[in-house]
C-alpha cells in the first residue's frame, strides 16, 4: 500500500501524566526522554495512524510506537464475509538505530484463529524487524518458501513461554510470517469463554526474528485503557541495534489519540 510523502517534525511530549506513567526513561547513560519524533501520518478509518519516535537529548531512540486518531476507530472495512486491511506506516529516520525498519497496523474485521479467542473485530500492529522486501516475498508461490517457511529460530531467540500458533508449513501467514503465541496467557483460552483482550506475540521468518505484534481487540481499545507491562524478551538477539523492553496501550484525552508503544529500547548485541 503507497505511503504518502514522508513529512516529519519533532514535538516537545506536553502531557506529563502520559510521561510519568508510559515513557519509559531511556537507559542508563542515554540521557533524559527530549523529544518526539513523528512519521507521515496514514488515513485508517475515518481518521489517521501515524508511527513516533521518542529520542533523548543525543538524539538516542527511548520508545517507539504508533498513534491512532479517536476516528481511526470508526468506519472500517466491514463485509459479510471476513475483511483483513494492512496499512503500512513508515517510521521516521530518528528509527533507524533501533532494530526496526516499518510497522503495518492491521485491521481484522472478523478477527482470525478461534483456536485462540482471536476471532473478535481487532488491530495487529506489527512492528517488522525484516524490511519491506522481504516481508512482501513471503508467499506459498515464492521460490524456496517451503524450507524457508518450516525453518524456526533457535529458541534462544524466542521468549520462553511462546509456542508456533500452528505447525510452520501451514501456519506462516503470506506477507507476514508464522506467529508465536504466548501460552501463559489463559484468559484468551476460548474454551474457557475468553477471547481477545489484548496480547502481544512474536513473529519469525526463514530462521529469523521477524516482528513483534501488539494485537488488540477493537472493543478492548475503545475502553480506553492505560496498560503497561514488561514484555517477555529472548535470551538473545540475531542482530545489533535498540530492542523494547516494555509495552504500553493508552488513551490521552488532551490529543485523543490512542497509542500503542514498545519501550524501554536498550542495546543488545548480535549473538
Amino acid at each position: 500500500m503507497d505511503i504518502r510523502p514522508r513529512a516529519r517534525h519533532l514535538a516537545v511530549i506536553v502531557s506529563a501524566a502520559v510521561l510519568g506513567l508510559f515513557v519509559t526513561p531511556a537507559p542508563a547513560g542515554a540521557g533524559g526522554v527530549s523529544g518526539l519524533v513523528e512519521g507521515p501520518a496514514h488515513p485508517v478509518g475515518a481518521g489517521n495512524a501515524r508511527t513516533y519516535v521518542t529520542v533523548d537529548e543525543e538524539g538516542t531512540p527511548a520508545t517507539i510506537g504508533v498513534r491512532l486518531d479517536a476516528a481511526a476507530l470508526d468506519d472500517l472495512p466491514s463485509a459479510l464475509l471476513p475483511v483483513t486491511e494492512a496499512y503500512v506506516l513508515e517510521l521516521p529516520e530518528e528509527a533507524a538505530a533501533t532494530a526496526f525498519d516499518h510497522v503495518t497496523v492491521d485491521w481484522n474485521s472478523h478477527g482470525h484463529d478461534p483456536q485462540h479467542g482471536f476471532d473478535v473485530p481487532h488491530f495487529d500492529v506489527h512492528f517488522y524487524l525484516l524490511d519491506r522486501p522481504t516481508v512482501e516475498s513471503i508467499h506459498p508461490f515464492a521460490p524456496g518458501y517451503i524450507p524457508a517457511a518450516a525453518r524456526v529460530p533457535d529458541p534462544r531467540y524466542i521468549p520462553e513461554g511462546y509456542a508456533p500458533s500452528g505447525d510452520p508449513l501451514t501456519s506462516t501467514v503470506a506477507g507476514m510470517g508464522l506467529h508465536w503465541v504466548d501460552t501463559t496467557e489463559a484468559e484468551h483460552d476460548p474454551a474457557a469463554g475468553h477471547h481477545l483482550t489484548e496480547t502481544v506475540l512474536y513473529g519469525t521468518w526463514d530462521g529469523r526474528q521477524a516482528f513483534i505484534e501488539p494485537m488488540l481487540s477493537r472493543e478492548w481499545l475503545a475502553t480506553r485503557p492505560a496498560h503497561h507491562e514488561e514484555l517477555r524478551l529472548p535470551q538473545a538477539y540475531q542482530r545489533e541495534g535498540l530492542y523494547p523492553t516494555t509495552y504500553s496501550v493508552w488513551w490521552d484525552e488532551a490529543s485523543q489519540t490512542y497509542t500503542v508503544e514498545l519501550g524501554g529500547l536498550t542495546m543488545r548485541e548480535a549473538s
